[in-house]
């Protein structure tokens, strides 16, 4: 390459390192000041990824200096996103009890489990949008609660998980929430919700939405439960339009 060609392709590099230097400067100072913004499709998670894809692609072209900047936009964008969430990987649990059940919007909730260790069952209304429980027996008593909420409007959350942590807060056995909550745990609703309930997120991010893998989708899925209990496995299938999310749990029973 001619010394012209470098001197164009170097002034390229600079002004494209310089654009991306100055977009993630806005989208980290929105991201600081509201974790759940977004912008189309483009929210913190992404944030995240595109930061360590130009980390990469600085040390690649030796700008060190740019590579720091990209650095620090990673490490603030996981330090949020580490706050509510698990990544790449689940909690991982080893507990003297295991329960599996699944999301899937062809089967109920009572589905997954022997009639005769269903104590309770019924569904609750948070702010116009319903979502089922059941109460089991064994392997412990517990509370399980599915919830779908795609399709409730921004404004609706606040509601919805006020109502919801009413509900937790006033069962007297260990629950466990989990399904479509249709909004990523770091948005400020939700990251109350998990302060007031006492509830974590459980498993890693999970991309559900469309019937292939969509990174530009929305986390929007997880499994909510108490400290004594993780998850040793969690299988999302696809088929045609439909996802099937399989969770097997571990746990500890309350002790009473």
């Amino acid at each position: 390459m001619g010394y012209l060609s470098q001197k164009k392709q170097q002034q390229r590099e600079n002004i494209f390192c310089l654009v991306m230097m100055a977009v993630l400067t806005l989208l980290t100072a929105g991201s600081f000041a509201a974790p759940g913004f977004r912008i189309v499709f483009f929210n913190l998670f992404h944030l995240y990824c595109l930061s360590g894809m130009l980390f990469v692609y600085a040390l690649w072209r030796q700008r060190y200096k740019t590579a720091l900047f990209f650095t620090g936009v990673l490490l603030i964008s996981y330090t949020i996103l580490s706050s509510t969430t698990n990544l790449f990987l689940s909690d991982h649990f080893k507990g003297k009890l295991s329960l599996e059940f699944s999301f899937d919007d062809d089967r109920t909730l009572t589905q997954d489990f022997a009639s005769s260790d269903i104590l309770a069952s019924g569904s609750v209304i948070f702010n116009r949008h319903t979502a089922d429980y059941i109460v089991i027996r064994r392997p412990a008593p517990l509370t399980l609660m599915r919830v779908d909420f795609r399709k409730a409007a921004k404004n609706d959350y606040p509601q919805i998980f006020k109502q919801l942590s009413d509900f937790i807060l006033t069962q007297d056995n260990p629950v466990i929430v989990f399904g479509e909550f249709g909004v990523p745990a770091w948005s400020k609703p939700f990251k109350h919700f998990l302060e007031v309930s006492g509830l974590t997120v459980k498993n890693r991010l999970l991309f559900t939405n469309g019937p292939s893998y969509n990174i530009f989708s929305t986390p929007g899925f997880y499994v909510l439960g108490f400290q004594d209990m993780g998850i040793n496995d969690i299988v999302v299938r696809r088929k045609d339009s439909k996802t099937t999310v399989l969770i097997k749990a571990s746990f500890n029973p309350a002790l009473s």
